[in-house]
């Protein structure tokens, strides 16, 4: 996983485990990561493998092309399992639920993930009834930096995991707080530019004071 600083969005990953869930027979497994970074982009990844029965072709995905750049996806095959290995990186917000959509042909799930000023607000939704009855697993986890200050899921050192039931309908939620660096960096440079010019007044004014002075003081001499 791509990482600026270890840090990082697992709506993308809870809507394909979602919407392959639905369209898969037999049991699913899953396991998903994601990391938001303090610049607000995202970098995750996803394993997904199902038993294939006799004739029938492996599972594959396939990502939209204005992702294709920052978008991976390759064959995975573990203990007789086949399907996929997704990765991507430096994907904005609205780009992962774009990826999201593009990769889920039902509405089984509901997600979004947005900043409201410091704070960054997970939610989202998935129906895995379709996996009742299965010996499926699917597990989820979420990182960002700063602080978590709400969540419905298992808390270990800034990251939340969620265990989605299957023929269980999940909900899931966690909000992070921490600004945007890139936010930061324009405020110190704005905090740093109104320093030097704080400075170079004091300075000014401090010669002019300095000639006037002098010019008093030639005037009683």
């Amino acid at each position: 996983m791509e990482d600026k600083t270890p840090r990082g969005r697992t709506a993308l990953l809870l809507v394909l485990i979602t919407a392959l869930g639905a369209l898969l027979s037999g049991c699913l497994h899953a396991n998903a990561s994601l990391n938001i970074s303090g610049e607000d982009q995202v970098s995750g990844e996803v394993v997904l493998t199902t038993q294939v029965a006799d004739g029938q072709p492996p599972l594959r995905l396939q990502p939209p092309e204005n992702l294709a750049d920052r978008v991976q996806i390759t064959p995975y095959r573990d203990s007789g399992r086949d399907g996929s290995h997704l990765s991507f990186h430096d994907l904005t917000f609205p780009e992962v639920e774009q990826l999201a959509e593009a990769m889920s042909p039902d509405a089984r799930y509901q997600l979004h993930l947005s900043r409201s000023g410091s704070l960054v607000i997970f939610k989202g939704s998935a129906d895995l009834t379709p996996l009742a009855d299965t010996d499926s697993g699917v597990d989820l986890k979420i990182s960002a930096p700063g602080e978590i200050t709400n969540t419905n899921g298992q808390e270990s050192a800034g990251t939340v995991a969620w265990s989605l039931q299957p023929g269980a309908v999940s909900e899931m939620s966690a909000t992070y707080q921490f600004s945007n660096s890139t936010g930061m960096d324009w405020i110190g440079w704005a905090l740093l530019v109104g320093a030097l010019t704080f400075c170079a007044a004091a300075v000014v004014a401090g010669l002019a004071l300095r000639t006037h002075v002098r010019s008093r003081a030639d005037q009683n001499a």
